[in-house]
């Protein structure tokens, strides 16, 4: 009985600790900070109705859902991720990671 309450809380601690635990050593970036490197893509994961009132210039539009099927799409190594709030920032953040790119920062824009 305890090991079944055990399993349950470390699954319901590792869930909670992806999506509200900020991810370390990737700083905030303003809309003004622009990368200069011709090697860095910013991706937008912010849904396709959000990026179209507020779109970001340059940016490869491609939402959380539909990054698990196509981050092979990303062209670069280097990525700027872009987002509507913490919870999917820090999932795109650690997905992308996971994944091998590396990630130098993020913006937020609601």
């Amino acid at each position: 009985m305890y090991i079944i309450i055990i399993v349950i809380f470390l699954l319901l601690f590792v869930y909670l600790y992806q999506m509200y635990f900020p991810v370390l050593y990737v700083p905030n970036m303003d809309e003004d900070q622009k990368i200069v490197n011709n090697n860095t893509v910013f991706l937008d994961v912010r849904d396709y109705r959000d990026s179209l009132h507020k779109p970001v210039q340059g940016a490869v539009n491609l939402p959380y859902a539909y990054l698990k099927r196509h981050h092979q799409q990303i062209s670069s190594n280097q990525v700027v991720v872009v987002a509507s709030d913490y919870v999917s920032k820090n999932l795109t953040v650690r997905f992308l990671k996971g994944q091998g790119f590396k990630v130098i920062g993020y913006q937020l824009i609601k």
